[in-house]
């Protein structure tokens, strides 16, 4: 018997620059740009440096667009659907 992931597969962005600085909280983007600026293109292992640390950034950084969702969760007040009206019970 194998195992099998209990989930779906985690998404990971493609590693080109562009998905990268869209995949990266918007408080390190400026980090990001600064240091992209300032690559050496010529020292090829300073590129792959640079592509890994930051891809290990972005596959790593929280999705804060459900933080609201969570927030309301945790409150008790998150409305997932609308409620069913069961036959016989009005």
């Amino acid at each position: 018997m194998s195992a099998q992931p209990v989930g779906p597969a985690p998404h990971h962005p493609p590693k080109t620059l562009r998905s990268i600085r869209a995949a990266l909280p918007s408080e390190q983007v400026t980090a990001f740009e600064s240091a992209r600026d300032g690559l050496d293109l010529d020292d090829l292992r300073a590129v792959a440096a640079f592509r890994d640390a930051w891809w290990s950034r972005a596959v790593l950084a929280p999705d804060r667009s459900l933080d609201a969702d969570s927030d309301a969760a945790m409150a008790g007040a998150l409305s997932l659907a609308e409620p069913w009206v069961l036959t016989g019970s009005e």
